[in-house]
């Protein structure tokens, strides 16, 4: 043991001992630490010696450690070099802080400390240090460090799973770690080095403080990219639970290896992992929500992965937003049909049923469709048009109310469809804290889709009042008094809208079948008409109001007619016909002079024209027109028809005489030839609106082409007959009530 000094010598022997002026760099051993201790202690020098080393301590790491470690890190676009600049710099300054263990050692014997304390001290005021002085270009090299560790360690991870071949079952030959062929892969070593710093790093109590921030930013976008790659146009496979276990095996290993298995362990660490994942996935599934609810129930596992993440996330509001903005950009402007907007409207209310049962979410994101179907005219013809036909996108909704659904009234409808409200008040919820103060809230989940379809309108008298229109015009153009599918609608939107609301519609259905059993009847009376007449019979109080246009009819027809009603009144002894001359059709058989003979089906109008020509052989038009009581204008779009199918030929300007030759085809004729001109019209229209019924082909038509003086004139019967030859010339296709050009 060294002998007490003089104390004239003591400041000559700390100053060279403890290396105070840094001339020195004799590290001290073990001997000579509790010599110089023992030294301090005699001469009574403890805080005196302790504050030296101290400040000795603070210099060394200002003025010399933490710029040696800084002047490492160069300005750099190279990963290579960015990742050895991190890593000779970590070396460096754990070299450099090993140097300093004879100065903890001593400060812990001073302060007699059993276990060592001085150096967690240090820790702290070394990180303060460091990250005062942290430059601009340190963030890069780390980045570039820690990047092309995980990619090694990702490197590594795949080609276990997929032993040594890629997704199509290939050698792999190159590394996508290291950026090397198979057989010089430097990925172990990568790992081994990225091991070693984080360790030197960690002994010295600085990993977290120097890095936490960019390794998780690091490990953030590696579970942003991952999730976005596994959302990439997947919406029929659950993808939660395996995104789980990815985070469970990659990302936790992964920092496992940073920073030890105690740091995961961590509930906290696991807890805000998994947290981003869930919002990372909510996010991704929030930017593909529109092409989710339209492939909806294709896409019922994306939907019940989202709505996991949405009970454990905040997301709600973001994603109502979200879908609003997109559906306005997307779905609600002119160039969607209706159509499309009520398919897009009716997935959607599929979809949030189960996304969110409480309808909430549904109410706040799809008013924008709700909204604008309201102003758009054609919305609720669609809808009775879906609702009623087998075949479309609504057909069996009807009848998903058949058992156990109230019957529709106004408040039920202004509450969301909730059909319920007024009778199972046990089972009533308060409304959620994100409902609508200003709406009617019933605690019910919209599950039935009819409600939510009148609830646009917020009234069902006005699709009441539309399905008895639509009715009305199938039944006309049933020329066959076929009516068992439009009972069955009916008797489903009886137990929807209550029978009282729609009387009018069984009244015309009765119309129907009594004029086929009348029809029958009248047909083997003794003073039957000299051709067969049959007449659809209807209360004109409960139909919607013909379009009764003037028109005289030949004397010979009128007296077949009266022969009908006369004979009608056998049945009905009190009641009388009132015939509308322009609505129905009419066969006919024409014989010209080369003992030719032609079918047609055409139009009481047509019929009535041609039959003029039996008891005159020419007819000059304006004679014609005040014959028939018809305008001028009218006569002669209808006179072209005949022309053109070689009936009928002008002789002078205005005048016309049948044609002895007749026309130039045999066989049995309808109008289509005559309504050919209008196919091109056709074609365009669906090829720019995608679908459209015929009532509203039959509008545009008559006013883009029909007003013309040699067009033909074509009625919405005729029509109809000539779209459905195109059908089953597989030229048009025809479901949910629309015409539609066949998909290429």
């Amino acid at each position: 043991m060294n002998t007490v000094k003089p104390v004239s010598s003591a400041w000559d022997y700390l100053k060279q001992t403890l290396n105070l002026d840094g001339k020195c760099q004799k590290e001290l051993d073990r001997n000579e630490i509790e010599g110089c201790a023992e030294f301090i202690v005699n001469h009574e020098l403890v805080d005196f010696s302790k504050e030296l080393v101290w400040q000795k301590l603070f210099n060394d790491t200002r003025n010399r450690i933490t710029p040696n470690f800084w002047s490492r890190f160069e300005v750099t676009q190279n990963e290579n070099s960015g990742y050895e600049n991190y890593r000779e710099a970590v070396k460096i300054l754990n070299t450099d802080i090993k140097s300093l263990q004879q100065y903890f050692s001593l400060l812990d014997r001073l302060s007699g400390n059993e276990m060592p304390k001085s150096f967690d001290q240090y820790q702290a005021h070394l990180g303060a240090i460091l990250l005062s002085q942290i430059p601009p270009k340190f963030e890069c090299c780390v980045n570039f460090f820690y990047s092309r560790a995980f990619r090694a360690f990702m490197s590594l991870e795949k080609r276990n799973f997929n032993f040594d071949g890629d997704e199509s079952g290939d050698v792999i030959t190159h590394c996508s770690g290291c950026d090397q062929e198979i057989d010089q892969c430097e990925c172990n070593v990568i790992l081994d080095n990225c091991h070693n710093t984080n360790k030197a790093l960690a002994e010295i109590g600085i990993l977290e403080k120097l890095s936490v921030g960019m390794i998780h930013t690091l490990i953030l976008t590696q579970i942003q990219s991952h999730v976005q790659d596994s959302c990439v146009g997947n919406f029929s496979s659950s993808q939660i639970e395996m995104l789980e276990k990815w985070l469970q095996n990659i990302i936790f290993r992964w920092l496992g290896i940073v920073y030890g298995e105690d740091y995961i362990q961590q509930d906290q660490v696991r807890k805000n992992f998994t947290q981003f994942l869930y919002h990372a996935y909510t996010h991704a599934r929030i930017e593909q929500l529109f092409e989710i609810i339209i492939g909806y129930p294709e896409s019922f596992p994306s939907v019940k992965d989202l709505q996991e993440c949405l009970s454990r996330t905040q997301l709600k509001p973001i994603l109502a937003q979200s879908l609003k903005t997109t559906l306005e950009a997307r779905l609600l402007h002119q160039g969607a049909t209706t159509e499309d907007i009520l398919i897009a409207y009716v997935s959607a209310i599929r979809a949030f049923s189960v996304l969110d049962p409480t309808g909430v979410l549904l109410d706040v994101a799809c008013d924008p469709i709700k909204q604008y179907l309201r102003h758009r005219g054609d919305t609720v013809r669609h809808i009775i048009h879906s609702l009623t036909d087998s075949s479309g996108e609504l057909g069996g909704e009807l009848e998903l109310g058949r058992t156990g659904t109230a019957i529709l009234d106004e408040e039920s409808v202004a509450a969301v469809g909730d059909t319920e409200a007024s009778t199972d008040w046990e089972n009533w919820l308060p409304a959620p804290s994100d409902a609508d103060p200003s709406k009617l809230w019933t605690g019910k989940k919209p599950g039935d889709i009819v409600p939510m379809l009148v609830n646009i309108y917020g009234s069902k008298s006005l699709f009441v009042k539309e399905y008895r229109k639509l009715l009305s015009d199938r039944l006309l153009l049933n020329l066959h008094f076929d009516t068992e599918e439009e009972i069955r609608n009916l008797e489903f939107l009886k137990i929807r809208f209550g029978e009282n609301e729609l009387h009018n519609c069984e009244v015309m259905l009765k119309d129907v079948a009594d004029s086929k059993r009348i029809n029958t009847h009248l047909q083997s009376v003794v003073h039957k008409p000299e051709f067969p007449i049959s007449a659809m019979i209807i209360s004109a109080q409960y139909w919607d109001q013909l379009k009764d246009k003037p028109m005289k009819l030949p004397i010979k027809i009128i007296n077949q007619l009266e022969q009908y009603n006369q004979n009608y009144k056998t049945v009905k002894t009190s009641r009388s016909l009132h015939w509308v001359p322009q609505s129905g059709s009419v066969e006919l058989e024409l014989e010209f002079d080369n003992h030719r003979c032609v079918s047609f089906t055409v139009p009481p109008d047509l019929a009535a024209i041609i039959s003029h020509f039996e008891d005159k052989e020419q007819w000059d038009l304006e004679e014609l027109s005040q014959e028939m009581e018809l305008p001028m204008s009218h006569l002669r779009r209808r006179v072209h028809v005949w022309q053109t199918h070689g009936v009928l030929q002008e002789i002078s300007t205005d005048r016309f005489k049948v044609d002895e030759n007749g026309p130039n085809f045999t066989g049995h004729k309808t109008e289509e030839d005559g309504l050919q001109v209008y196919w091109s019209y056709v074609v365009g229209m669906l090829t720019n609106l995608e679908a459209l019924p015929v009532e509203r082909i039959h509008q545009m038509l008559k006013m883009f082409t029909m007003q013309g003086s040699s067009g033909a004139e074509c009625t919405l019967q005729q029509l109809k007959n000539f779209l459905d030859s195109k059908v089953k010339q597989q030229l048009l296709s025809f479901s949910s009530g629309m015409y539609r050009l066949p998909k290429p």
